[in-house]
């Protein structure tokens, strides 16, 4: 923790911009909340919903990148009022029912103000609010918190929706609701959030120089093997739980003959409360482990085991939704810590916006191409398509198996160095 901080004043943060980062991504995502519900409310087909995720994935990949420039020269507060003032104009304009081609412009503006404004800062904030060791446990209570807050929000937003009989008018209402709440979580950044992050700070006051400039921080950050290595790491661990995330639910619907209220409402707790327990369980575990990246070996071995008995129990309707249930625990303790091993990759906290603006450009780049690709196999062949969307989560899986035991032997290589640099200063001592 900063020494600057009290424990209380800390806790208060972490809760608020925890609170903040999920709530911000409930009405571009609310896609997946109600997947049938949307798809009926918009006349959409399971591809054009796809392409609207697809370019929102697209539009948020250059704006990950850019996002890493804005953490590192605006406030915290600032970019997050502006982040949810503009996005409260957006749920406003999408609770109109614009047409296909509006739906694309306010999809994009989303992403922008989503990720370029708002993720890369989230991510330094809070990694500059602990310390080395408290890393899996901040970013795991930050998870779990988020969870708290999706799954609330979500089963409160389900018990809202049917209260209507027309869909249409049910899905415009909660839209409405949520841009109402960003008004007032803009109010709350301007209230609540410090203009200068806690890491900046402590480098303040330990250096007491100039920070260097956004063109130095980028050149020192695309110099780092770490950077690319993690980026290929988290790309191919966000391939692996988006695809459970995305297509869990409506699997239930499609394959199992669950109703599209009964799936809503288990998707609302897979995704969110689920995702509370593993937040928690996975913060605590994963600082405890011998290493972070081993405990996240382990969890992709089980995502690969799950994600291979859910199709072969599809027969077996109680057992597969049972599956499907547990499934969620091991890809989102992967998702709570994933971003914690920045330290253990040799990511400088200086180099932290600018890092994490560059390895989200390219790790969560899925998100431009990947609903296309598996809502194009749904409308052409639902079984076999969801079959493909589980042999996608194993593919991956283990391409990041192989990526965290490479920077896992790296961290190791590099720590015997400067043991042996420090022997090597006693030794002369």
């Amino acid at each position: 923790m900063t020494t600057s901080m009290s424990k209380g004043k800390r806790n208060f943060l972490v809760f608020l911009i925890s609170i903040m980062c999920q709530l911000i991504y409930i009405v571009p995502y609310i896609r997946f909340y109600f997947y049938d519900q949307y798809v009926a409310a918009y006349e959409l087909t399971n591809l054009q919903l796809g392409n609207l995720g697809s370019i929102y994935g697209l539009v948020a990949l250059f704006s990950y990148f850019i996002g890493g420039f804005f953490a590192d020269r605006f406030s915290i507060r600032s970019l997050m009022t502006l982040s949810f003032t503009v996005c409260a104009g957006l749920a406003f304009w999408e609770a109109m029912y614009p047409s296909y081609t509006s739906l694309i412009l306010i999809y994009s503006l989303f992403a922008f103000f989503n990720s370029a404004t708002m993720w890369p800062a989230y991510i330094k904030f809070l990694r500059g609010l602990g310390n080395d060791d408290e890393q899996s446990r901040l970013y795991g209570t930050s998870e779990a918190l988020r969870g708290v807050l999706g799954c609330g929000a979500g089963l409160g937003l389900l018990a809202l929706v049917v209260q209507f009989t027309e869909i249409k008018v049910g899905v415009q209402t909660i839209i409405i609701t949520l841009g109402v709440s960003y008004i007032v979580f803009a109010v709350l950044s301007l209230i609540f959030l410090p203009k200068t992050s806690p890491a900046e700070k402590k480098n303040a006051s330990e250096k007491g120089k100039d920070k260097p400039s956004t063109w130095k921080n980028f050149i020192a950050t695309i110099r780092l093997p770490e950077t690319w290595i993690l980026s290929i790491f988290m790309f191919a661990c966000y391939c692996t739980f988006m695809a459970g995330v995305n297509y869990l639910g409506t699997y239930t619907t499609q394959i199992l003959g669950i109703s599209a209220e009964i799936s809503s409402g288990l998707g609302i707790v897979r995704n969110y409360g689920i995702l509370v327990i593993a937040g928690l369980l996975g913060g605590v575990l994963a600082d405890k482990a011998k290493s972070r990246l081993l405990f996240i070996v382990y969890l992709l071995i089980g995502v690969i085991i799950l994600a291979v008995a859910t199709p072969l129990s599809s027969g077996m309707v109680t057992l597969c939704l049972l599956i499907s249930m547990v499934l969620p625990l091991f890809y989102y303790g992967i998702k709570s810590v994933y971003f914690s091993v920045l330290g253990d990759a040799g990511i400088p906290m200086a180099l932290t916006g600018m890092a994490s603006g560059i390895i989200s450009f390219i790790a969560l780049s899925p998100d431009a191409f990947m609903t296309t690709i598996m809502g194009s196999w749904l409308d052409k062949d639902p079984v076999m398509g969801f079959n493909m969307i589980f042999g996608w989560m194993v593919i991956w899986a283990i391409v990041a198996i192989v990526f965290a035991i490479i920077i896992y032997k790296r961290g190791k290589n590099r720590a015997l160095k400067s043991e042996n640099v420090l022997q090597k200063q006693g030794d002369i001592l």
